[in-house]
């Protein structure tokens, strides 16, 4: 009876297997088996309680079908399976609360019930309700059997899965006939899997029972019996050529495998004891240490997903929304790290889970702590899985859970059997890898960094975020190791080279991969013999760490491939084979004290045994061009708030203006009222106001009173009102200028996101120092100060080639020799400082060694040799110096790898001119020497001085400014060579006119004096510019000029100014050196600029009256004329001095000068005689009109006057006078 709950155990519902529970204790109260009907509901009780608790519940299924099949075996051997149940309910996972003796109470009741007759009214219902749910083919055992098909075919086993097949038609045929099989034949269906099973132990025995089994008339199989004797053959010669078991352990081997993958779906509801999972520990294959690695690398990547869900606060939506999505970005690196390593049945079951999570995603407002722990307990089921994946039924942890219906998306039956069977398929690929042999010669393929076609993007940023960090900290440990160390230091480059080979197996770097592979092995000997590495193995360690830094910036784009990688690691595979047959070398005695000298290229002050690990910040990928988005944007608010700025500035001018005319009302109100007073006193009649009262006794006022009075009145107002408009202004500029230091504060932030620290390119100078004393066979130190300093990455890729260059220049001409330095009473190991700092918008590069200096002898002996100094003459040390600065110039005599090739301080000045910047020397002869380097970094934003340089406005950025002064507090004057110089506080500085540095003509016909002087530094000396005067000061924003344009010397960009003009940005120092360029042929010879020529005619109207004058510049600009203004006849006439226009257009009545006045002034003067000159007045008596024509006004308009009218006329009397300048001339 074992097998006749076979059907039962496809309920994967544990509701329903319950309730079967229970029905069975009803059907045992009824054939009179009260201690099974007992133990029934106990177990029925218990699970109950099991099921609500989660862990619990995962593992519940399979017990409760083991209990069914105890049931079926009960009713043949009472007596021999009640001593069975018993010892099932005390299983501890059941939890029953039960005592001893009670379990004895259960088990001599179920026995007694043994001994009971059972009567026929009892047994009939119990046997009818087995009947209802066993005489019943399924659909579900139609689809197991074509499972069992499936299973077959992949391990090649064709017969069998002709078998199958045939017993799946037969039973769906079944199913279609919906009437009730005989119970002999679902009796002896439900031994199908242990058939199969059997006839995999004795394929010719269990072929003739699996024959057998087909041919039972309940079937209906059409075959005939030469048919079934083919196919029994068939079963019977397959087994021993396609059994993938047999071709790896042997025929005998593979017929002791229990029950392969036929039994996959019993196997998954049926637990096993705990002597057979040991059993099948004992007989797992054996895990390599390169399938031990994956493991790992997928238990980080696991642990990573648990941390995201660990973090989730129930209640929370966005708490836990955040914590999902991170959760599912892991997953996805989960299934493909699962997918890279060989586990694709983890990679199948964490897109299912994946799918789930999304799917709460969606559903986030009723996510609750059930699903959490879904998702936590399957995390605690990968990590169970993982460690033992190549135990056979390791798989079931992380498929079972998934068909609960708290899951949104619960795993089928089907493919839970599917996933189970390829997890099956591939622990014994992946735990049975064999370790390769280690090879003897490097190849060119062992040493590429080339990527894979099919390169995980997202794999890849995370190991080129990792991976200069872990490179550096691989060479701190290794040079630790140089100065002594400790087995520290070793377990630490250990680890790094063991995370770095993970890493680059993972995203296909086979270069870095091979590499540590190599350099792990080696240093796990060490671990494990306890034992450091030797001085000679040590130097090897360091020369494959440099390789490791250069391979990373190569990948990282700053530097090429290491040409010498190939050397490098044959070197490393030396050492490998080496101890692999030999064990390590013995470590010799002097190599055991600790050296009193410190090891090349070891930053002085470096802790001995600290490990520099640090945590690190969270790293948000974000791309360059949303980085250059949300710069161009913040540079955009600045001009707009500047504008902002430029607009409110005018408003408060014009306010200035009306409050000078609302007080020169006021005034003229006054008077009015004054004049009117004096009229009434003098010309009014007195008499008597009313009935009683004298005009002595009572002021009269009149109309002109009234309206006098509330002139002055609303004067008064007009100005309250614009003080009032003053405070507002004053408000918004305090806005503004809290807005622009908003603003300015964000672009600082995300300038912030394009620098980096200094200390990025230390190991590149700590790499080139080693490599320079090993080839000169010197020691040095070198010490980085501000190396935390941040700055624009470009601008520090720039800087790395002439730090390198002043690196090996010291080495290789400033360090003495050990013998040198001994004599000389200095250290062994020379000192090199390199010291960061910031001045203003520069870095400050001071670079020192306390080597010997310069050897101004030798730079003078070199200088004569090559004619640039004539023999005996006399010249400072500080002109000798800048010798080395120049082109090809060198003061070796021979060549080496290092030096005396004439390529030196000049490339490195040339370099840092290039960026900018300035280069200076100054060396103590024996003492060192100190490499000065300041360069400026990138402006986007800048403090500039707005000036005119003829008629052109610039803007000149601080950068090189140290000082501005007024014109008076020096003097300019003129040498014999007529060169000008400044004198200022008993020093001369050369001094240079902005205009021409900028080419720019002079072209005023009054030349004007300067106002202000620039002291600009530069790497030589300080010059005075000398410009006009300074109209503004205020920070811009700098724009380049454009791919077309490209770098024009002097220029820095071009800014726009708050009126909207787009204004130039000058480099002053940049400008001063332009000169030489020039002579060089790079810059071209200006040309003489001609001033712009208007082609529009030109008016100039007088009128007193502000709006007068605005609506006539409005039309008359409109219509095509440039205008100028005056506000009466005395000022045209100052305006006509320098200006000529083409037409003037005049008002009669005005202050100071009336428009027949200025008329007549105009007919006087021989320049502008012939002007066109109109009238435009209220006056309209005849006259006005002849005293107009007689000052010789050529037309005279009343206003109010059309338009059109007066542009025709304007139009007539130009051509008009343009003939009379032809005539005259």
């Amino acid at each position: 009876m074992k097998n006749k709950s076979k059907a039962v155990t496809s309920l994967i519902a544990i509701g329903d297997a319950i309730a079967h529970i229970e029905e069975l204790a009803n059907q045992s109260a009824q054939a009179g088996f009260y201690g099974l009907q007992d133990a029934n509901l106990v177990l029925a009780e218990a699970a109950q309680a099991l099921q609500s608790e989660k862990k619990s519940s995962k593992k519940l299924l399979p017990l409760l079908t083991n209990w069914l099949v105890l049931v079926d075996k009960y009713q043949e051997t009472p007596k021999a399976t009640a001593s069975e149940m018993i010892a099932y309910l005390r299983r501890p996972e059941l939890k029953i609360p039960m005592a001893e003796e009670e379990f004895a109470l259960l088990g001599e009741l179920m026995s007694s019930d043994a001994g009971i007759p059972v009567n026929a009214s009892a047994d009939q219902p119990f046997i009818a309700a087995q009947a209802q749910l066993e005489q019943r083919v399924t659909s579900e055992h139609v689809a197991t059997v074509e499972q069992l098909a499936d299973f077959s075919a992949a391990e090649g086993l064709y017969g069998l899965q002709d078998v199958n097949l045939l017993l799946a038609e037969a039973l769906r045929e079944m199913v279609n006939e919906t009437s009730s099989v005989d119970s002999g034949f679902m009796l002896a269906f439900s031994g199908w899997p242990e058939l199969i099973a059997a006839y995999r132990k004795e394929p010719k025995g269990g072929a003739e029972s699996i024959i057998n089994f087909l041919r039972h008339p309940v079937l209906k199989i059409p075959m005939e019996t030469d048919e079934f004797a083919m196919l029994q053959e068939h079963l019977t010669s397959e087994i021993s050529v396609n059994d993938p078991a047999s071709e790896i352990l042997g025929t005998e081997t593979a017929q002791e495998q229990p029950n392969s993958n036929y039994s996959e779906l019993e196997s998954t509801l049926k637990p096993e004891t705990k002597a057979e999972e040991a059993s099948k520990k004992e007989s797992a294959v054996p895990v390599s240490r390169m399938a031990q690695e994956l493991v790992d690398l997928l238990m980080m990547e696991t642990e990573l997903v648990r941390s995201h869900l660990q973090g989730i606060a129930i209640g929370n939506s966005e708490s836990a929304l955040n914590g999902l999505q991170e959760a599912g970005d892991e997953l996805e690196r989960l299934t493909n790290a699962s997918k890279t390593a060989g586990f694709e049945g983890l990679a199948l079951v964490s897109t299912h889970v994946l799918a789930n999570v999304q799917l709460f995603i969606e559903q986030i407002d009723v996510f609750t702590s059930e699903r959490l722990d879904l998702l936590l307990e399957w995390t605690e089921q990968v990590q169970e899985y993982l460690p033992s994946f190549n135990d056979r039924d390791a798989g079931q942890l992380i498929v079972t859970g998934l068909i609960d219906e708290q899951w949104a998306l619960p795993l089928p039956f089907e493919e839970m059997a599917a996933i189970l069977l390829q997890i099956r398929t591939e622990s014994s690929d992946v735990g049975s890898q064999i370790e390769i042999a280690r090879m003897d010669t490097a190849a060119d393929e062992d040493v590429s960094l080339a990527l894979p076609d099919d390169v995980n993007q997202e794999l890849l940023d995370l190991l080129l975020q990792e991976l200069p960090i872990y490179t550096q900290q691989f060479s701190e440990a290794v040079q630790r190791l140089q100065k002594g160390g400790n087995e520290k230091d070793v377990q630490l480059a250990q680890r790094v080279a063991h995370t770095l080979k993970g890493s680059a197996n993972t995203v296909g770097i086979k270069g870095i991969a091979v590499l540590t592979h190599q350099l792990e092995d080696i240093l796990i000997a060490c671990a494990n013999e306890q034992k450091l590495p030797s001085k000679a193995l040590v130097r090897s360690l360091i020369n494959a760490s440099d390789c490791l830094e250069n391979m990373s910036e190569a990948l990282l784009g700053t530097s090429p491939p290491p040409s010498d990688a190939k050397t490098v690691l044959q070197e490393i595979l030396d050492w490998a084979n080496r101890i692999d047959k030999e064990g390590l070398p013995d470590v010799d005695l002097d190599e055991t004290t600790s050296d009193t000298q410190a090891a090349p290229g070891v930053a002085a002050g470096a802790a001995e045994s600290a490990e520099p690990e640090q945590a690190q910040a969270t790293i948000v990928r974000v791309s360059g061009e949303q980085i250059e988005t949300l710069f161009r944007v913040s540079g955009e608010s600045i001009i707009l708030n500047s504008q902002a700025h430029e607009t409110a500035k005018r408003m408060r001018n014009q306010l200035h203006a009306m409050q000078v005319q609302f007080d020169l009302l006021r005034q003229l109100g006054a008077e009015l009222e004054q004049l009117i007073d004096l009229r009434d006193f003098t010309g009014r009649s007195i008499g008597v106001i009313g009935i009683g009262v004298d005009a002595m006794e009572m002021d009269q006022y009149n109309e002109l009173h009234t309206a006098s009075r509330r002139m002055a009145e609303a004067a008064v107002d007009a100005r309250e009102i614009s003080l009032d408009v003053n405070k507002e202004l004053d408000k918004m500029n305090a806005l503004l200028d809290d807005q622009q230091r908003l603003v300015i504060d964000v672009q600082e932030v995300v300038m912030q996101t394009q620098l980096v620290a200094i200390s990025t390119i230390a190991p590149r100078l700590q790499r080139s120092l080693r490599q320079t004393c090993r080839m000169t066979g010197k020691q040095s130190d070198l010490k980085l100060i501000g190396e935390n300093l941040l700055i624009d990455g470009d601008t520090l890729n720039a800087m790395v080639d002439p730090l390198m260059h002043i690196l090996r220049n010291a080495i290789d001409h400033g360090i003495e020799s050990e013998d040198e330095r001994l004599v000389q009473d200095k250290p062994v190991a020379g000192q090199l400082t390199f010291e960061f700092d910031r001045e203003g918008n520069n870095i400050l590069v001071r670079c020192r060694d306390d080597g010997r200096g310069l050897d101004y002898g030798a730079i003078r002996y070199a200088a004569e040799k090559r004619g640039l100094l004539n023999p005996g003459e006399i010249i400072s040390e500080e002109e000798l110096k800048r010798f080395i600065l120049r082109p090809n110039f060198s003061s070796r005599t021979v060549s080496t790898q290092t030096s005396g090739r004439g390529v030196g301080m000049d490339a490195v000045r040339a370099q840092i001119i290039k960026m900018g910047g300035t280069l200076t020397l100054n060396s103590v002869q024996g003492r060192g020497m100190t490499v000065e380097l300041r360069v400026p970094l990138p402006l986007s934003l800048t403090f500039a001085l707005i000036t005119y340089v003829g008629r052109f406005r610039v803007a000149i950025a601080n950068k090189g400014i140290s000082q501005i002064i007024y014109s008076s507090a020096g003097e300019v004057v003129l040498d014999s060579n007529g060169t000008e110089t400044l004198q200022l506080d008993g020093n001369t500085y050369p001094v240079a006119r902005l205009m021409d540095l900028l080419h720019v003509p002079d072209s005023r016909k009054i030349p004007r004096p300067y106002a202000a002087i620039l002291m600009v530094e530069d790497e030589v000396k300080t010059t005075a510019i000398l410009i006009d005067a300074i109209s503004d000061s205020l920070d811009v924003v700098i724009k380049g000029l454009g791919h077309y344009i490209g770098k024009v010397p002097g220029y820095i960009g071009a800014t726009i100014l708050g009126d909207g003009a787009v204004t130039p940005v000058l480099d002053v120092a940049e400008l001063l050196r332009a000169p030489a360029y020039a002579v060089a042929g790079v810059l071209p010879t200006a040309l003489e600029a001609a001033a712009p020529v208007s082609l529009l005619p030109t008016v100039l109207v007088v009128d007193d009256s502000l709006s007068q004058r605005r609506a006539l510049e409005q039309l008359l600009t409109d219509a095509g004329f440039r205008v100028r203004t005056s506000r009466d006849g005395i000022e045209a006439a100052e305006t006509l001095v320098h200006f000529r226009p083409d037409v003037v257009l005049t008002d009669l009545e005005m202050p100071r000068m009336n428009g027949i006045e200025l008329a007549s002034h105009i007919r006087t003067q021989e320049k502008i005689k012939h002007l066109p000159v109109i009238m435009i007045t209220s006056r309209t008596t005849q006259k006005h009109r002849q005293m107009a024509e007689e000052a010789g006004v050529d037309a005279y308009f009343t206003k109010p006057v059309r338009d059109e009218d007066l542009l025709i006329k304007m139009q007539r009397l130009m051509e008009q006078g343009a003939a009379k300048e032809r005539g005259v001339a």
